[in-house]
């Protein structure tokens, strides 16, 4: 029962109307607050095994229609050499909200690489609930992906 509850509380959040930031790249998550991919977080930092670090607003990328934001140059190399490796699915919305057709911001704390892919989600609880059945999960927002982002 906690688990539905939580389940609806989350969809309801998602529903709302996304805010503006998110309008300017549909395809990716801008957040709330700087209208940068990945919420200034460096993308690499999750790939090269470390906890994820805010970037240099001084070491960009554009992809996606989105400025993604770096610790350093090799990062951004990195990233550039195959940024659709390493950029998170689902444009780095959250992949539980996504197989529940919704969309809802990220913790860049709750992450998990899966079969060489990178899924971010709403908050640790709900990676928890999101894990249970990563397979199943990630095939059904594969079903709502992107056609949700058009609602």
């Amino acid at each position: 029962m906690p688990r539905l509850i939580f389940t609806l509380l989350l969809v309801s959040f998602a529903l709302v109307e996304p805010p503006k930031a998110w309008a300017s790249s549909s395809e990716v998550n801008l957040g709330h607050f700087n209208g940068l991919a990945m919420n200034g977080y460096d993308v690499m930092t999750y790939w090269l095994g470390g906890d994820p670090q805010k970037g240099d607003p001084e070491i960009t990328a554009e992809y996606n229609g989105a400025t993604w934001v770096f610790v350093d140059e090799a990062n951004r190399q990195a990233f550039l050499s195959d940024p659709g490796k390493f950029a998170p699915q689902f444009g780095g919305y959250c992949a539980y909200a996504a197989s529940q057709n919704a969309v809802a911001d990220v913790d860049p704390f709750a992450w998990r690489i899966w079969e060489d892919k990178l899924y971010l989600n709403y908050s640790p609880q709900v990676r928890r609930i999101w894990a249970s059945d990563i397979d199943g999960n990630i095939e059904k927002a594969n079903g709502y992906w992107p056609d949700l982002l058009k609602q």
